[in-house]
């Protein structure tokens, strides 16, 4: 699984020593924090690394999709944990559900496998959620896509090559909770970066484009 959520005692290290006006104190960012676990958005987290990071590399934005976008699988999962005790009683109710009157043993063990193929779906799901993230710092923008424990990706552009930043955001699901598509173009092999449904997409794209402005002043 993606190495990115413990960071290693040098590199806390350093990155706690890396002075506040090179990484923008100004910018409106949060003070350093632990990050929660289920956390969509959050800035400046601490604890947080990811490969091939640099010595005075500092994360300054964790972001993953807005939680309330697992509530679909979430409640097929609770549907699927209590249909089979609805089906035991109804069985003992309707005829219509005497085909599942079957052998105690066999039951049990169909009942279990059951149950291990709805655990393997809550699991599938979460991780997928989990380890999906976007990363901005002071130098790059990365997004780590990691799906079905098979696939997982990391793709990574400096803040040099972004050439435009913004967002979309609609119905009333995505407003009233304050969600949002973010897209990041780029001029580098990767056309564009997508934060697909992430909490505060306006606050995003600000602190991208103020980074992509101060990463411009330093250049010139």
């Amino acid at each position: 699984m993606p190495d990115i959520f413990v960071a290693t005692s040098s590199q806390d290290k350093e990155n706690k020593n890396y002075q506040a006006d090179q990484i923008g104190e100004g910018n409106g960012l949060l003070p350093t924090a632990h990050v929660s676990h289920l956390a969509s958005f959050f800035e400046r987290p601490d604890g947080v690394s990811f490969k091939n990071q640099k010595g005075d590399e500092k994360i300054l934005l964790f972001l993953r999709k807005h939680f309330i976008t697992n509530l679909g699988w979430l409640f097929i999962v609770f549907v699927l944990v209590f249909l089979p005790p609805l089906i035991s009683i109804s069985s003992s109710r309707f005829s219509v559900f005497a085909i599942f009157d079957l052998p105690p043993s066999f039951t049990i063990v169909l009942v279990i496998f059951y149950y291990l193929i709805v655990f393997n779906y809550f699991f599938i799901n979460f991780i997928t959620w989990f380890y999906n993230i976007s990363l901005v710092t002071q130098k790059r923008i990365i997004d780590i896509d990691f799906s079905n424990l098979v696939y997982h990706n990391v793709a990574a552009t400096k803040l040099s090559l972004v050439e435009d930043v913004n967002y979309t955001q609609v119905g009333f699901i995505r407003t009233l909770f304050d969600y949002g598509d973010a897209v990041v173009q780029t001029a580098g092999e990767e056309l564009h970066f997508d934060f697909l449904a992430v909490p505060k997409p306006g606050k995003v794209v600000d602190i991208v484009q103020n980074l992509i402005g101060r990463r411009r002043e330093h250049d010139h």
